[in-house]
């Protein structure tokens, strides 16, 4: 029952918003999303052991109804739009879906199946996407929308945390795939929202790429109805015959797919154009996660050579995205390199299967949302109060907003420094990567990998924070700018949460009280210590001025990627999603 009201409730309610009065609108819906982050955590303290359910026979029959119409909507878009990819992929859908369902003798199984993985997502899903939406009320007030238009960014936004919430819990493989498209859907349109000409070409640009994973996940499901009569996830796993792999294979394909692993990063760095709330929630807690999520619910039945080439897979796309986000300005295509780098980490991880990499990637998954999130915040804040969009325009944040600037580092150092639960799970996976070079060199390449990509995405964190610390002197406390309410309880409920997960850690004795706290006071004391010593009464006037302040400008540095450089990456990235297959027909 309550799986069901996480599902059905959030498309009742995106209904419920679209002709509300702004009061109106904006009480219901953090009510909700209150509501919403509950029954999560109940679902989470009182479901332990795996629940089964099964859907009544005549909603198939709607699903099967929304899948068609689904499809025909996206060959219409093609032709409309005279985009031949999007129509062509559409089409081939159709084709796809008409023989899945002219396959017959399924094995049937539990169309439901929450388990630890699901439950984990509702988490993500319904706190990190809610806080999200309860930030857009007051963002989306801002553009030059209908009232229409704006309650309908806010509906959209509802509905996709719906159909998340649905996909994380299904096991039956052609409603996945109905719900993969619906989220396809959704980024869709919201990455087209402001219809203008970029924001059209980059809504579809990303129809078409995450369309390929639509084409990848019928051909699993055609090949597991021929070669293992089921179409349950559960039933695909238990029976799968390490000589036939394709179904697994192409599933893994739509979560490259899914999480924009290099070569399919256009799509979610082309996303930037849409309102921040959108790289928001498509970045932190709803579509990307959908990629470590399925190659976790995948690892039981990956084993020997799939399992490697998928981690080394990974670790390759981790670093490589890490080092093209050194040569960037724009701050939005900074967080979303290394959104792509750490998901394909969580996905390696993920593919290596033991305990100790599945817990390293969960922890990555969920603090990685929180952290993600709270910069996004950030960055729309910039966008909104201080028209700022690029990380060289950021210098004279600290006399603006030092508040901003603090949710800023706070963010950065959550995602690189210890006791942070994203730097936990880069520890542990060091250690899942380290326990296997004895059984294949595979994992030294892929521990060596992680290593560099490690070390790229600290100094590119570092690269910004020379920014967000410089302050113009002359201006005083007079340019301060006071940021919304809705803005501050936002950033400071995801900051309290990513403090909760340091308290967590402690308590899973995953680091000791000493390796919390030095840490902690550093990151705490010595900038304090730095500001009341050396900044506070810091003039910029040289000896021989009279008076006069010198201008100082801050540069920073970037590393150049060559053309040849990405070329290069593309092919291999290419090769390696190549001998997948190739691989597994050997």
């Amino acid at each position: 029952m309550l799986t069901q009201i996480l599902i059905l409730s959030p498309l009742l309610f995106a209904f419920a918003v679209l002709f509300a009065g702004v009061r109106l609108r904006n009480i219901l819906t953090v009510v909700f999303v209150v509501f919403l982050a509950g029954v999560s955590l109940v679902h989470l303290l009182f479901i332990n052991e795996p629940l089964r359910y099964d859907l009544p026979h005549e909603l198939h029959t709607l699903f099967f109804f929304f899948d068609a119409l689904l499809l025909l909507f996206f060959l219409y878009v093609g032709i409309a739009k005279k985009d031949p990819l999007v129509a062509s992929l559409a089409a081939s859908q159709i084709v796809l879906y008409a023989a899945v369902k002219f396959v017959n003798g399924a094995v049937g199984s539990s169309d439901f199946l929450i388990d630890n993985t699901s439950l984990m997502m509702y988490l993500i899903v319904n706190i990190v996407g809610g806080i999200i939406v309860i930030y857009s009320l007051k963002y989306i007030e801002s553009e030059e929308f209908s009232r229409l238009k704006k309650n309908g960014f806010i509906a959209v936004l509802f509905f996709f945390l719906g159909v998340m919430n649905f996909l994380v819990g299904t096991n039956n493989i052609e409603i996945f795939f109905l719900l993969f498209e619906l989220t396809t859907l959704c980024s869709y349109i919201l990455i087209g929202y402001r219809k203008d000409t970029i924001s059209t070409q980059n809504a579809l640009r990303a129809l078409w790429m995450n369309q390929i994973g639509g084409v990848a996940i019928l051909a699993a499901l055609l090949l597991a109805l021929v070669s293992y009569k089921t179409l349950s996830f559960d039933l695909l796993i238990a029976n799968i015959d390490t000589a036939y792999l394709f179904p697994i294979v192409f599933l893994l394909l739509a979560a490259f797919v899914k999480g924009a692993a290099i070569p399919f990063e256009k799509w979610l760095l082309g996303a930037m154009v849409a309102p921040t709330p959108v790289s928001a929630i498509l970045h932190s807690a709803t579509m990307v996660k959908i990629a470590p999520f399925l190659v976790l619910k995948l690892s039981p039945a990956m084993s020997g050579f799939l399992s490697e080439a998928v981690m080394l897979f990974g670790t390759f796309v981790f670093f490589a995205a890490s080092l093209l986000a050194l040569s960037k300005n724009y701050f939005k295509e900074i967080l979303g390199l290394s959104t792509i780098a750490l998901l394909s980490f969580m996905m390696a991880l993920a593919a290596i299967g033991t305990q100790e990499a599945i817990l390293a990637a969960s922890i990555l998954m969920v603090f990685h949302a929180l952290s993600k999130a709270l910069l996004f915040l950030q960055l729309g804040i910039l966008e909104k109060e201080f028209h700022l969009k690029y990380v060289n325009d950021i210098e004279s944040l600290m006399s603006y907003s030092p508040l901003v600037v603090f949710f800023i580092v706070f963010g950065f150092a959550s995602l690189t420094l210890p006791p942070f639960g994203v730097f936990i799970g880069k520890f542990m996976a060091f250690e899942s990567f380290a326990a296997g070079i004895q059984e294949s060199p595979v994992f030294l390449a892929a521990l060596l990998f992680s290593a560099l990509g490690s070390v790229f995405l600290t100094i590119l964190y570092f690269k910004v924070l020379t920014k967000v610390f410089v302050r113009d002197m002359g201006l005083g406390d007079s340019k301060r700018k006071e940021i919304a309410c809705t803005y501050k309880i936002t950033s400071w409920a995801l900051s309290v949460l990513l403090g909760v997960g340091i308290v967590w850690s402690l308590a899973q004795r995953l680091f000791g009280m000493w390796e919390i706290l030095i840490p902690v006071l550093l990151i705490g004391v010595v900038p304090l210590l730095l500001y009341v010593f050396v900044l506070q009464n810091a003039q910029r006037v040289k000896e021989y001025n009279c008076g006069e302040k010198e201008e100082v400008v801050l540069n920073m540095y970037y590393l150049h990627t060559p053309s040849a450089v990405q070329k290069t990456i593309l092919i291999l990235s290419l090769v390696f999603l190549g001998s997948l297959f190739v691989g597994v027909a050997l």
